[in-house]
């Protein structure tokens, strides 16, 4: 993974997390479920010794290191703070989610599958967070990101590499996604009244790993592929819905824009309010 340095731009560290994860845990005992908003986390030790990006302050982080297995017998890969969130593996068509080398031959990442020229019944896969009150950014300040590999060969006239939600979700949408045959990416975040698209200037399509980080801010939405960064300025309203988070595809159907690169540690940070 390019860029070993924090991915915080400005952000805060979340604090008091062991007196919120006492309340939690006195909740849970006592039959009730914690505010998903007040996601804090007992004290744990770094998910991997692998060198990278500081994630450890994220509300959700997929490195891919470890798969358990889902409800329904699929795999899933848990979130890497231990936190209450797993990426469940759904396919269609015979589709699989490969585990591969992570960013830079550093630990583990997924592949998903290839491009295919058919018209219907292509192979697809994609990793799905079930839906959470606690990856809403709501009015906050926010980032979410991975790092993604991607061949020449394998671009489309568009791919979705993570989202929460669809076009025309009720309560908005973020989302990363390859937008050209070029392999150019960009950010697209919806409110329900507002919309801002940051496209990137570079192409990510070289066989090669790219970090790629999106963040809105009080002034805007801006791009960062490894030091490069495109920013456009605007203000968006609330990001609120009830869609889980999903990873290589909109969805498994034949019109879905499936990427068909690989992809390591999704993460989604949402800065606390002032």
């Amino acid at each position: 993974m390019r860029g070993a340095g924090r991915l915080v731009h400005g952000g805060r560290l979340r604090t008091a997390r062991v007196a919120l994860a006492a309340l939690i845990l006195v909740g849970a005992a006592g039959g009730c479920a914690p505010d998903a908003r007040q996601d804090a986390r007992l004290p744990r030790p770094e998910p991997t010794t692998r060198s990278g990006p500081d994630l450890s302050d994220a509300d959700l982080w997929l490195s891919f290191e470890r798969t358990t297995v889902d409800y329904d017998g699929s795999t899933a890969y848990p979130d890497a703070l231990g936190g209450p969130f797993a990426g469940r593996v759904v396919t269609a068509n015979g589709g699989r989610v490969e585990q591969v080398s992570g960013a830079d031959g550093r630990g583990a990442a997924v592949a998903f599958p290839a491009k295919c020229t058919a018209t219907s019944g292509c192979p697809s896969a994609m990793v799905e967070v079930l839906p959470s009150p606690a990856l809403n950014p709501r009015d906050d300040e926010f980032e979410y990101g991975a790092s993604v590999w991607l061949s020449p060969d394998q671009t489309t006239t568009g791919s979705n590499i993570v989202q929460k939600g669809r076009f025309g979700t009720a309560g908005g949408q973020w989302k990363l996604q390859v937008d050209n045959l070029a392999g150019e990416p960009s950010c697209v975040l919806r409110s329900a009244d507002d919309e801002l698209i940051a496209h990137s200037s570079v192409s990510i399509a070289d066989s090669a790993w790219h970090q790629v980080v999106c963040r809105r801010d009080r002034e805007g939405l801006s791009i960062r592929v490894d030091d490069t960064v495109d920013r456009v300025d605007g203000r968006t309203g609330s990001v609120s819905n009830q869609s889980p988070v999903r990873v290589g595809s909109p969805g498994v159907g034949d019109d879905d824009d499936h990427f068909h690169g690989r992809v390591d540690d999704v993460f989604l940070r949402i800065e606390p309010p002032a």
